[in-house]
């Protein structure tokens, strides 16, 4: 007979106390998302930051980053001031690039370091310069309750 394991969330549902009562947006909680879209000048030049959407609320924790462009010669980082590449590294974004920094997904939003908040997506060129006309697009999807 096989056996069934389950999830450390799944396990606390299972067998929960009032000690261990999952924060919402850990299960069922609701999805928000913040769009933003961005046209390049063409004077963006390698290491300069395009600051995108809102300010993240504290403790909004992140499921998913979707950037697209229509140029085929950008090269972008998606993060924040702490860490520049936190979600997305060196997308080229000709195509749709998806959140693929392991230590993004799920990432809570402390603001633990006031000079370098965790609360403002950033772009950080990573090509010598973006093209001026080309359009980015960004789709942060986070849970905060």
């Amino acid at each position: 007979m096989a056996t069934t394991f389950k999830g450390v969330n799944k396990t606390i549902i299972d067998s929960i106390t009032p000690a261990t009562i999952l924060c919402p947006g850990l299960q069922g909680g609701n999805v928000r998302v913040m769009l933003d879209y961005y046209t390049a000048l063409g004077t963006e030049v390698a290491t300069d930051t395009i600051e995108m959407c809102d300010e993240l609320p504290i403790g909004a924790k992140i499921v998913e980053v979707i950037i697209e462009n229509n140029d085929a010669t950008t090269v972008l980082d998606v993060g924040d001031a702490e860490v520049n590449n936190r979600y997305i590294n060196d997308a080229t974004v000709a195509a749709i690039t998806r959140i693929n920094v392991l230590t993004g997904l799920y990432y809570t939003v402390d603001m633990t370091t006031a000079a370098t908040p965790d609360n403002q997506i950033l772009l950080t060129v990573r090509t010598a310069t973006l093209t001026a006309g080309s359009v980015i697009g960004l789709a942060v999807f986070y849970t905060v309750e």
